[in-house]
Formats: structure tokens, sequence, C-alpha cells
């Protein structure tokens, strides 16, 4: 082993030493392992994929249908750029196709909606909550919902798995609070949420890839 690859191991366990009750050995391990991280959650088959943020509860309220876009163009983008499938569809189709049965009183099951836009796999979002605070006072801007994906094909769930007993993923995102001024105009609320929007495409995405931990409460920075 060379001189080098002793030496960091050696200075740590010497500082570490040195000052003795102090704690620092969690630092260190931090310094050393790097930061903590999650593993993927589902390994998604590299096939077409949309991906479909329903809100029929109108939880978003107004803007609804920007927000939804929103939601699900950062998932796709994300899944694009990390590789993880080779084809996306634009959530605009599938959104665009819903909504026309809609206006006939048709509801879509969700492998319909992948099979009108040409998916192979539908990545099926229901939305539960998205608001600018999750007490109706502090605020903190907030999101839940729920996630599976749909084999098109074969109409059956791919995830969660058909084993478990959960049907679908919870998916919460909790902000720091921002200035309560942003969220009493309609232009800067839809500044907040569209930040919010990200945030929560981000940690859907983050179901199917490696990442690392984000400090809890994450930072909400809108555009």
């Amino acid at each position: 082993m060379s001189q080098s690859r002793v030496a960091i191991p050696m200075m740590i366990m010497l500082l570490a030493s040195a000052l003795g009750g102090c704690n620092i050995i969690g630092p260190l391990a931090y310094f050393v392992e790097g930061p903590p991280s999650v593993d993927a959650q589902y390994t998604l088959l590299d096939r077409p994929t949309v991906v479909f943020v329903d809100d029929r509860a109108n939880t978003i309220g107004t803007n609804a249908p920007t927000i939804r876009r929103a939601i699900a163009d950062k998932v796709s983008e994300d899944l694009m750029v990390k590789k993880l499938v080779t084809t996306t569809i634009s959530p605009r189709d599938a959104m665009g196709v819903v909504a026309s049965r809609d206006r006939h009183g048709e509801l879509m099951p969700i492998d319909a909606i992948g099979r009108a836009v040409g998916a192979e796999q539908i990545i099926y979002v229901q939305m539960l909550a998205f608001s600018g605070t999750s007490d109706g006072v502090t605020p903190r801007p907030t999101a839940r919902c729920r996630v599976r994906i749909i084999d098109v094909a074969q109409r059956v769930r791919l995830y969660p798995p058909p084993e478990s007993q959960e049907v679908s993923r919870l998916i919460e995102v909790n902000t720091r609070e921002v200035d309560p001024a942003m969220l009493r105009s309609t232009a800067s609320r839809l500044k907040v949420y569209q930040a919010l929007a990200d945030e929560t495409g981000e940690a859907i995405a983050k179901l199917f890839y490696k990442h690392e931990v984000k400090e809890l409460g994450g930072s909400l920075e809108p555009r």
C-alpha cells in the first residue's frame, strides 16, 4: 500500500485521539464516507414512459394544469438526465387525452392513458395535498402524493411490486418556511408553487435512483 493511502486514515486517527471526548466522530465519518445516501426503490424498465399527474380531488386549485404538468415534466426530465429510460412521452399529451375524455364523462383507466400516447409504462401520480401551508397558518409549502407504475400492455402494477401490501408509494415534500408575503399575491404565489412542483417532481424521480439524503426540511427557492 502506498504511503499516501496510509497517510489520510492515520491523520484522522491522530486527530480523533487528540480531540478526546469532543463530539467529532460523526463529522469525521461524514468526511471519510461522504454524505448518507438512499438506494433506488425500484429499477425502471427502459421502455417508452409517460408521467401522468392526477388531481381529480382538486387539491392544487388554481393553476392546477400548469402545476401538474410542471411536476410531470420534472420527473420526466430527471429520468432522462439520469439515463434511467431512453424515451419519455410528453406529459402534456397524456393530459390532453384525459381532459378530452373527462369532458365526455369518461374515467380513463391508468393503462388506457398510457396506450393512448404510445407509452409502455406509466408513472401515475395521485395528488393528495399541495399548498402553501400545511396547517393554514405557517407559510411552509407542502405536498403529498401517491405514486405507482403500471405496465400498459399487461395491465399490471410494477411498483410497488405486486406482492407488496402497498398499492402505491406515499411521497411527502415538506419545505422550509417562506416569506409570508410570497403567498399574498397571485404572481408570487405561483412562483412558490412552481418551486414546490419542482421539489415534488424531484422527490418522485428519486424513487428510481440512488441519491444523497437532503437536510430535513429542504430549501424552497422560488424562481
